[in-house]
């Protein structure tokens, strides 16, 4: 059937002009073959990226501060490796198997790579979708085990209930995060008490319970403008027009978006195995396909609204609460998403920019990297020291190194806990979300055009 306006007409001209042009000639001898593919995709996987691309494997033991001593400990931690959502297997299982018939027939591969694709095959069923898997489990495994060496010393070997707090959401993959944990910080099973995990968990998962930051941030199309922009830029044309030679066919945005998410999962899942839809990128498309993750999720989870991160004001008064409150065990672990993390961060203005994320943007330096923060296993806690001169000095960890802690001082990697809890004080005080949530209100964005 024939496009019925003009516009479309010359759209779909236009993309047949590009198809006939990317595919390769009968006589075309050149060959893509991807060059040291692991080091093209390391820390460019957006938020599924593996934790071992970030973690500290530094397990020497805390340092104490001039006589002080472990106090508190407060922490959030995302749930380690997953299995993809449902539509993402749904383009494994469908999309993909299709693309790799173009490949094997027509792409324009080196050998050796070009039957890494002969022997792909989906690995996945819709019905285990987002189940932590094996790698998930070590991931926090080992980070509990670091842990351990790391603050051995003001740890009880043993579980006690008035000591350590654990906490997941009610979903399968926290909670298996959660108890692969403690094996690795027990280095045994302990029967812990777990609280009863809800699905709107006002600290461990306050966003789900805001109706009106799903309303005006997550389903509101302004949200994805910049990510949009992104996507129609000469940059991500010019990664369809790599990919397509590679593959021998034309691709569309939605299928080079399914490559990247099964290149991405596919290197999470394990670490010997390399996934071979990594082999279609080099690394300014790899650059790309990241520039346009940060986009979304600075848009959706991180500074592009003030709701958005004010909400996180529900999780830290609970820090508060617990490094104040003797009644609260010392030890704090929470274990959570991805969203939680982000708007956490922005919370705590870690990893902002001078100037907001836009399409525009992409060959600026940039801090709000989503590789590199909110990996698989991504953790973000705080360490409050008991001084034998009566301070209080708090340290941030994130991803396991100790973290400058904005609006503090510089000179030093601690702050005082008086002058932490100052920077905070108005937004925890205000700090309402039934109110904040509920009422109307227009998003405040930080550009004013936006």
């Amino acid at each position: 059937m024939l496009p019925k306006t003009l516009s479309n007409i010359i759209s779909f001209l236009l993309v047949l002009v590009i198809f006939i042009w990317i595919l390769p000639s009968p006589t075309d001898g050149e060959r893509w073959c991807a060059q040291n593919p692991k080091d093209t995709i390391f820390r460019r996987l957006g938020t599924k990226t593996p934790y071992r691309h970030v973690q500290n494997k530094d397990v020497r033991k805390i340092a104490t501060v001039d006589g002080c001593t472990v106090s508190k400990i407060w922490g959030l931690f995302r749930h380690g490796t997953r299995n993809p959502s449902k539509s993402v297997i749904d383009h494994m299982r469908g999309t993909l198997p299709e693309l790799q018939r173009d490949i094997v027939e027509h792409g324009q591969l080196c050998r050796d790579q070009l039957e890494l694709f002969e022997r792909w095959h989906p690995r996945i069923k819709v019905e285990d979708a987002k189940l932590l898997v094996r790698e998930g489990g070590d991931e926090l495994y080992r980070l509990g085990e670091r842990f351990r060496k790391r603050f051995d010393d003001y740890l009880p070997e043993r579980y006690d209930g008035n000591v350590f707090r654990f906490k997941f959401t009610k979903t399968e993959r926290a909670e298996y995060s959660a108890r692969n944990f403690t094996r690795g910080l027990f280095g045994r099973d302990e029967p812990i008490e777990y609280p009863e995990a809800v699905r709107r968990d006002p600290v461990l998962r306050f966003y789900k319970g805001c109706e009106k930051w799903k309303r005006q941030v997550k389903e509101n199309p302004y949200s994805y403008r910049e990510m949009d922009r992104f996507g129609s830029s000469k940059e991500m044309r010019r990664v369809i027009e790599k990919l397509s030679k590679r593959i021998g066919t034309f691709v569309s945005p939605e299928e080079v978006h399914a490559i990247y998410q099964t290149c991405a999962f596919e290197t999470a899942w394990s670490e010997r195995d390399l996934s071979p839809w990594c082999l279609l990128f080099d690394k300014e498309s790899i650059s790309a396909m990241e520039y346009n993750e940060d986009l979304k999720y600075y848009w959706i989870d991180g500074y592009g609204y003030e709701l958005t991160y004010h909400q996180a004001c529900s999780a830290f008064a609970d820090l508060f609460e617990t490094m104040e409150n003797a009644d609260r065990p010392s030890f704090t672990f929470y274990f959570t998403h991805s969203g939680t993390l982000l708007k956490s961060m922005a919370f705590l203005n870690l990893y902002k920019d001078n100037e907001p994320l836009m399409a525009q943007h992409y060959r600026h330096k940039r801090k709000w990297r989503v590789s590199h923060i909110d990996a698989f296993g991504s953790n973000l806690y705080f360490v409050l020291y008991n001084c034998p001169n009566g301070t209080h000095p708090i340290a941030l960890y994130h991803q396991e190194r100790l973290t400058h802690i904005p609006g503090c001082p510089d000179d030093t990697p601690l702050c005082s806990y008086d002058h932490f809890k100052q920077l905070y004080a108005e937004r925890i005080e205000q700090c309402d979300l039934n109110t904040m949530c509920s009422e109307p209100h227009v998003p405040s964005m930080v550009k004013d055009e936006l």
